[in-house]
């Protein structure tokens, strides 16, 4: 990094600084303004109750006046019971907010530490304030959960005293072997339990799945398999025309004029069988994956689009589907019967990507087979494609091959591993600007020859 360009990410750092640290106290002004409030809305019932008790001081007209006004007076105690509650959740988000940006600063704290020449004794005497990102916790046991057991009590206090309106009005035969009081109790005790598991769940949502998960999403083609060789060696058979693999530098091949293949010549290849059930897998690619699954404890998520076979006559797509079928070794009778039957709506892509990762020695948490189209990134339109998924899932990493899908996952996911082909890298045979898109990469995305390189990586990210 250039001395002007880590000036400018400093001060990049100092403003983000400023603008996290107000909204962390400003976080904190807001939980404070709101346990007022709610405390205020808490005391709302005890003043009408006192001011009812001064005005009617007869218990007789009292037990009346509790009789007939029961409904209203057992819907507020609950209604208020369940405000309490839905206060206590969003206070509880605030606080993890405030738990957030703190972990921010502290990040940003270490850096100015760790590029400071003062020795590190001195730093250490003049710290005070953590510089671990992973610090504070988001289940603070000893600051915040006696707060959430404040929210707690007096929720449930209500919540009790609705109950025993409910018990002794409207619900009297509710467990008659147990006593109106015993009953409020318990429902008491459960639903202060439940504000300490919705704290519990929010603050663990927040430290393991709020801003990324465990998930790693990996393309098949060009990713899992060799595709370039195996597609020329299929076009050869298929049409005689002959490509060097190493000369593919734009995809799909039939947008590069200099290799003489059409997208009737790419339909020939993609509609053989053989192309599919046939593909060579990438070196070490099963065992890079299963370090994943067992080591570091990832979710493996495996996506392509294969909207094949492709043909615009429908009888000769139909007799292709059959002939798709019938190359799945592995496919149960029950299947066949009714791939046969429901021929016109059957995916045979789906068993047959099914059985190649299987017959390599793949294994995932998912396969998610794309639909709609697997190059729109756009949020506002919904298609079952890697760019939908990754936004929904919060995968963290991403295995691609395209580079043109790299970049539109580099805004989504945290790291993108970019395995290197011709098609993505800079050629000489290219334009300016060709060149400069392939050159000029976020820093998110990793530029990858192998598998054994995104183990690397991963290991040192994970």
């Amino acid at each position: 990094m250039s001395n002007n360009s880590q000036d400018k990410f400093e001060d990049f750092l100092l403003k983000e600084y400023n603008n996290i640290a107000q909204a962390h106290f400003k976080s904190i002004e807001t939980i404070t303004s709101f346990f007022r409030y709610y405390l205020l809305i808490m005391s709302i019932p005890i003043s009408a109750v006192a001011i009812i008790s001064q005005i009617i001081l007869d218990k007789n007209q009292l037990a009346n006046f509790i009789s007939l006004y029961s409904v209203p007076i057992t819907v507020v105690l609950l209604g208020i019971s369940f405000i309490g509650f839905l206060v206590c959740l969003y206070v509880s988000s605030l606080r993890l907010d405030a738990i957030l940006y703190a972990r921010t600063v502290n990040g940003i704290r270490k850096y100015f530490y760790d590029v400071s020449p003062i020795d590190i004794n001195l730093k250490t005497r003049i710290r005070v304030l953590p510089q671990s990102p992973q610090m504070p916790p988001y289940c603070e046991k000893w600051l915040f959960l006696p707060v959430v057991a404040v929210f707690g009590i007096l929720n449930s206090l209500y919540l009790a005293a609705g109950c025993f309106f409910l018990f002794k009005f409207f619900a009297a035969g509710f467990f008659p072997l147990l006593s109106i009081p015993l009953k409020c109790l318990i429902c008491g005790l459960a639903f202060l339990f439940v504000h300490f598991g919705a704290y519990w769940i929010y603050s663990r949502h927040r430290e393991l799945g709020y801003l990324r998960s465990n998930i790693i999403g990996i393309d098949i083609d060009g990713v899992l398999n060799r595709h370039r060789e195996h597609f020329c060696k299929i076009l050869k058979e298929k049409t005689s025309i002959d490509i060097d693999p190493e000369e593919i530098k734009v995809i799909p091949v039939h947008e590069d004029p200099g290799l003489h293949a059409t997208r009737e010549d790419e339909y020939v290849v993609f509609n053989e069988p053989k192309y599919w059930t046939d593909m060579p897998s990438m070196e070490n690619a099963a065992k890079r994956i299963s370090s994943f699954l067992n080591v570091f404890r990832l979710k493996v998520y495996i996506f392509t689009y294969r909207a094949w076979p492709d043909m615009p006559d429908k009888g000769k797509l139909l007799e292709t589907k059959d002939l798709f079928f019938a190359s799945c070794r592995s496919m149960s009778k029950i299947k066949k019967i009714w791939a046969r039957v429901f021929k016109a709506y059957a995916d045979p892509m789906v068993q047959i990507t099914k059985e190649w990762l299987k017959n390599n020695g793949i294994k995932y948490n998912k396969l998610i087979i794309e639909k709609g189209n697997d190059f729109s990134s756009d949020p506002r339109i919904v298609f079952r494609n890697r760019f939908y998924l990754a936004r929904k899932k919060k995968i963290r990493f991403f295995v691609e091959d395209d580079l043109e899908k790299a970049l539109k996952l580099s805004f989504i996911c945290d790291v993108v591993f970019l395995i290197s082909h011709p098609y993505n890298l800079p050629g000489a045979d290219l334009s300016e600007e060709q060149n400069k898109m392939r050159k000029e990469l976020p820093s998110n995305i990793i530029r990858v020859k192998n598998w054994d390189e995104i183990y690397q990586c991963v290991r040192r990210l994970s």
